[in-house]
């Protein structure tokens, strides 16, 4: 089971991207897959409130959807976050397994946690907000720097909203928290082909989170 763990400030575009890059998943599982009647994709949404917008938008696009409410699970969740990955591995054994985390979480918590509590290796995709990149960071940015410091995937998104000039600056500030990351530029809201997922699903190096 290979888990990614989507992270990103709120109104960054978690979402989007989790609809396109979990389409492009079930494709590419579906035509790989043994026994075509496993859920090859599970989310894990963390919802805060139990809402659960999200879950409604992803179930409603034929995703087998789980949810977390009890809260942060970078934090005040972790045994729920753990008892989830657990039940679903056992229920469904999905090929993959996206974990989109909520706007005020820290990703490599979340992924400490999975190796530390249930054995689990997980990697990180991670969204930065090329439009409001500047307010953003200016008011609060040590915590971008904790949400992005870990990725191994940074999507610079809503490269469509900014000049050419200032998606180079958000890329260069992002590669200047996390110099290991690969940084790729991306409009959400575009329809993108299989090959460009198949350039996210490889930066992710996944040969660090088969176990």
């Amino acid at each position: 089971m290979k888990i990614i763990i989507l992270g990103g400030f709120l109104g960054s575009g978690k979402t989007t991207v989790l609809m396109q890059f979990g389409k492009y998943l079930l494709r590419r599982a579906q035509r790989e897959m043994k026994s075509p009647s496993e859920a090859p994709v599970v989310i894990l949404e963390n919802e805060i409130s139990e809402a659960g917008v999200d879950n409604q938008l992803l179930s409603s696009a034929n995703f087998t959807v789980q949810n977390i409410f009890a809260g942060c699970i970078c934090c005040t969740s972790t045994v729920s976050l753990c008892e989830s990955v657990k039940q679903i591995e056992n229920t469904w054994n999905p090929e993959y397994l996206l974990i989109e985390a909520t706007g005020m979480a820290y990703p490599d918590n979340i992924r400490d946690v999975l190796q530390k509590e249930a054995g689990k290796q997980a990697v990180i995709l991670a969204l930065a907000d090329a439009k409001r990149w500047k307010r953003v960071v200016r008011a609060m940015q040590q915590f971008v720097v904790s949400q992005l410091k870990d990725a191994d995937v940074i999507l610079v998104n809503k490269k469509d909203l900014v000049s050419e000039e200032e998606l180079e600056t958000v890329q260069e500030e992002a590669a200047g928290y996390n110099p290991g990351a690969r940084i790729i530029p991306v409009c959400a809201l575009e329809d993108h082909a299989d090959a460009f997922w198949d350039e996210v699903l490889q930066a992710l190096k996944f040969e660090l989170s088969e176990t």
